[in-house]
């Protein structure tokens, strides 16, 4: 990171959040932001002076109990990423729609306005006000009766580290489909890992078409196939148990990489490779693996397709 940033009061604020979340052993939450804000400097560090005898933000949130996801009321600061990244679109926009450049002021803002428990919480406990907060450091840029901000969508369920939709929440004809499939799996075609590699991507390409077939939303789009891939997983593991033992695609990836490099230093010592060899048959091998892959994939659709026969329509 160069100097210029680590000069810039709004990047010190995110680091700080960001490394107060690692000391704790935690995704970065709104929570941990607030922190950042606090141990900073300008008027929103001001703001967030604890009440004579209250504990200083840092060590409120530092206390909050569990590892939740920190997007609700009363939840903790643990794995909710893509909440503070809300928040920091917020604050960017914020900032944008007003001609300024980023500031703590302008992160406090969203964070207060996203409202989620822990941040508000901590605020109160520290002896302030959240109103009175977000005026002063709404005054800060120029703007003290500025109307609450509208935050940018959360990223879809189902998607970086959201949880997806509960099944009660899934669109119905979508789920009702899909159960139909977990029932009529081919599971008795399963003989090795790569049968079962196979039937996880065909499940999934039927969850993306069933999402364009349906014109789902967005939460309703990934969610049914995180679902999804978990009940077919399940239910190969119960009826094929040892099918999972297989190295993932990347770790098999990666120990070809490996062997084409030793490959190539020991054809080096000949001298009969150039220095280019080495990339390029690395390259051969992804090329290759994943036509390999298709093409596996392709034959076991085919080798399957009697066993979804009567489907009902989505």
């Amino acid at each position: 990171m160069s100097s210029a940033a680590n000069s810039d009061p709004y990047m010190e604020a995110i680091q700080h959040g960001f490394g107060f979340a690692r000391a704790l052993g935690l995704r970065c939450a709104p929570a941990h932001l607030l922190v950042g804000v606090a141990d900073g400097r300008g008027a929103a560090a001001t703001a967030l002076r604890p009440g004579a005898g209250r504990q200083p933000i840092r060590a409120l949130v530092a206390a909050l109990p569990g590892t939740g996801a920190g997007d609700g009321a009363g939840a903790r600061p643990g794995s909710g990423g893509y909440v503070q990244m809300q928040a920091q679109s917020g604050a960017l926009g914020l900032a944008k729609s007003r001609n300024q450049h980023v500031s703590p002021e302008h992160l406090l803002i969203a964070l207060i306005d996203q409202a989620t428990g822990p941040v508000l919480d901590v605020i109160r406990r520290a002896g302030l006000d959240p109103a009175e907060v977000r005026q002063a450091a709404a005054a800060a840029i120029g703007a003290p009766g500025l109307p609450p901000i509208e935050l940018p969508p959360l990223t879809p369920a189902g998607t970086l580290d959201r949880p997806p939709l509960p099944v009660a929440e899934l669109n119905d004809r979508a789920w009702t489909w899909l159960r139909w499939r977990q029932d009529h799996l081919p599971i008795d075609r399963l003989r090795r890992p790569a049968d079962r590699e196979a039937l996880l991507h065909l499940e999934r390409a039927a969850t993306w078409q069933l999402a364009d077939r349906l014109s789902l939303g967005d939460d309703q789009r990934s969610s049914p196939r995180r679902q999804h891939d978990q009940a077919v997983a399940e239910r190969v593991n119960q009826q094929r148990p040892g099918l999972d033992q297989r190295p993932s695609r990347e770790e098999r990836a990666g120990a070809r990489a490996v062997a084409l490099t030793r490959r190539y230093r020991r054809w080096r010592r000949y001298r009969i490779f150039s220095f280019s060899l080495r990339n390029v048959t690395v390259g051969w091998a992804a090329w290759f693996g994943n036509r390999r892959v298709g093409l596996r994939d392709r034959w076991f659709r085919l080798r399957t397709m009697s066993a979804y026969r009567g489907a009902p329509q989505p």
